[in-house]
């Protein structure tokens, strides 16, 4: 594919690339060893994966703001624990056992047998991880609608120092803000014990396997926590019987804003990876999701009901310790100000 990518640089033909690189690599020892439809799902990855590097570039081209850089085209996998992930079909896979508490998965030509509760298995993936690998069983989830009022609409806005801030049009929803300690926690004091082990090593060596053992295990943290708060927020939702959620978010703006030390402990906020999960979540449940662009929603006063946008005086202004101020000195949290003007910049005509 990298040969292919540098000799022609045409856009990638799937079916094509995929019957050339099977003629080439079916008498390989290491294609044997697997079902023909296990290897076939491989080279798929590999062509989809140049078919997504491709259409990174040419949005990159068209200066589309997702991209801080050139995305790089994929690069060749180590020879030792490659990075490299299969996936085994419903048709490669055998399933054992009535009772769901009891399901068995054999993997075909190995000895590799999983146990599951999940029912409705249509894949299974093998995801080296570095220090270990995962066993990832996909299945069919249905949609179960619930109960829910086509008047009433719910904003979020994803903050630095909160996670999540969570608001309704509803008269008697109370506003709930979603702490980030935890997860600053957990990152800081996996950089301690990281600080630690590398000053215990040669200089320019920057990993060890304990170091990516722990990594892993912050990382599973870090998505425990984002789970449960996507948890508790669908389940208010549905409870409150929310149609709609809008979710508001700000690509490459806050990359570059001057934060005090405290704040750097956790340089990252893990908000794409908790938009997925809310997404995922609420779409089971018929919530419809609404992710759009938070821009001015900040500055514009809720309590003013003054328009969102660009305004060349605004009437609010924002005061210390996440307090945002309004034209009659009323004090709101600067969050769930901006949740607010988030249903408000979505739904123009909904009655205030």
């Amino acid at each position: 594919m990298r040969k292919h990518f540098f000799t022609s640089e045409p856009k990638v033909s799937g079916t094509k690339i995929i019957t050339q690189l099977f003629a080439i690599l079916k008498p390989r020892d290491f294609s044997q060893s697997f079902p023909a439809k296990i290897s076939n799902q491989v080279l798929k990855q590999i062509v989809h994966a140049w078919e997504d590097c491709q259409k990174s570039r040419r949005a990159y081209d068209r200066n589309i703001p997702t991209f801080l850089f050139l995305p790089s085209i994929p690069q060749y996998q180590p020879k030792i624990c490659t990075g490299n992930l299969f996936s085994s079909d419903n048709q490669s896979i055998e399933k054992r056992g009535i009772n769901p508490n009891k399901g068995l998965i054999y993997l075909s030509q190995s000895d590799i047998i999983i146990s599951t509760n999940s029912q409705n298995v249509i894949k299974v993936r093998v995801v080296p991880a570095k220090a270990l690998y995962l066993f990832e069983v996909a299945n069919l989830k249905p949609v179960r609608l619930v109960d829910l009022n086509y008047h009433l609409r719910a904003g979020i806005c994803l903050g630095i120092d909160n996670l999540v801030a969570v608001t309704s049009n509803k008269p008697t929803f109370t506003p709930t803000i979603y702490d980030k300690k935890p997860l600053k926690s957990i990152n800081k004091g996996v950089n301690h014990h990281r600080a630690f082990l590398l000053s215990k090593f040669d200089q320019g060596k920057s990993t060890t396997r304990q170091i990516q053992q722990i990594t892993f295990n912050r990382n599973k943290q870090l998505e425990n926590y984002l789970q449960q708060t996507r948890s508790w927020i669908v389940k208010r939702l549905g409870d409150e019987k929310i149609i709609q959620l809008i979710i508001g978010t700000n690509v490459r703006v806050k990359q570059n804003i001057k934060l005090e030390k405290k704040y750097l402990i956790f340089g990252v906020s893990p908000h794409i990876p908790l938009i997925k999960f809310i997404t995922y979540k609420t779409e089971l449940v018929g919530i419809k999701v609404i992710v759009t662009q938070a821009y001015y929603t900040n500055k514009c006063s809720f309590g003013d009901l003054e328009p969102v946008g660009k305004q060349d005086s605004c009437q609010g202004k924002r005061g210390k310790r996440g307090w945002f101020r309004s034209w009659n000195e009323s004090r709101i949290n600067a969050d769930v100000n901006a949740a607010l003007n988030m249903i408000r910049k979505v739904n123009v005509n909904l009655p205030h």
